[in-house]
């Protein structure tokens, strides 16, 4: 994990797409613009990961404050580093969060009304704001995300987890680059979109 984020650090401080560019390889490559994009997405995605999983920290943490649950720092922290881990952590931060709640507030208006904000907020930066954020770019099909999960989260647990889109990005990426498997790429993206290979 460490020298995956590294790696992409380095790659956006240093401006690969010049360096690549003065030295044997040429940006008309196919090859040279395929990475160009794996890098792009890639970053793209790291960086509205981290600003959702911000917010949805910082509201659920509000939350509780508003509502008087105790350890709201603990909870929008917990939020925060749960929204990394795609569609799964959503319902993990929300179910624990209500758990708590039940066991501390009376089960009255006011714990229904808990519930319901927390979920709001997974709900708007989860499934509202981030796709919009994070635009056509990374269209993947729901059900390929869910099988990446299973599939990432089996072979290497909670980083699989975390790492399950940037790896369908790629490997998305690299499959429109071919006629033979532009057809699974298609079934990645999902029926409402065409895949353009790069010229």
């Amino acid at each position: 994990m460490i020298t995956f984020f590294t790696i992409l650090w380095l790659s956006e401080s240093i401006n690969m797409h010049k360096v690549l560019n003065n030295t044997i390889l040429k940006q008309k490559h196919t090859s040279i613009k395929a990475f160009m994009k794996i890098e792009k997405d890639l970053i793209t995605f790291i960086k509205v990961k981290f600003l959702v999983s911000l917010l949805t920290g910082i509201f659920t943490g509000l939350a509780c404050v508003f509502f008087d649950v105790s350890f709201p720092i603990f909870w929008g922290l917990f939020a925060f580093l749960i929204n990394f881990v795609q569609m799964v952590g959503s319902f993990i931060s929300v179910i624990l969060l209500s758990i708590f709640a039940f066991v501390e507030l009376d089960p009255t208006s006011t714990l229904f009304f808990f519930i319901l904000s927390i979920t709001g907020v997974q709900v708007l930066f989860g499934a509202i704001l981030e796709p919009i954020f994070m635009g056509k770019s990374f269209s993947i099909n729901v059900i390929t995300v869910l099988i990446m999960l299973m599939l990432w989260g089996f072979i290497w647990g909670i980083p699989g987890l975390i790492m399950a889109i940037p790896i369908t990005v790629f490997v998305k990426i690299i499959l429109e680059q071919f006629p033979n498997t532009r057809v699974l790429a298609s079934l990645l993206s999902g029926p409402e979109r065409k895949v353009k290979p790069l010229k």
